[in-house]
């Protein structure tokens, strides 16, 4: 049998949060809107919201991994 390849992307489960909340939609809504698979006017601000909020905590997390001991 064939493993299948594709790999599953993660999401900042605490922004997702804070988004599907802020908006009153579903977590799974939010995450489609980021996957690039609903198109409105909400989506692509749900969209943008999320890179404005996840970006900053991606960057301090590899910043971290960089410094030396």
């Amino acid at each position: 049998m064939d493993k299948p390849t594709k790999k599953r992307q993660s999401y900042n489960t605490a922004v997702v949060n804070i988004i599907s909340e802020e908006f009153g939609v579903s977590t799974q809504f939010v995450r489609q809107c980021i996957r690039k698979e609903k198109h409105s006017l909400t989506a692509e601000t749900i969209r943008n919201k999320y890179h404005e909020l996840a970006n900053p905590s991606i960057k301090a997390i590899e910043n971290f991994k960089n410094q030396p001991i």
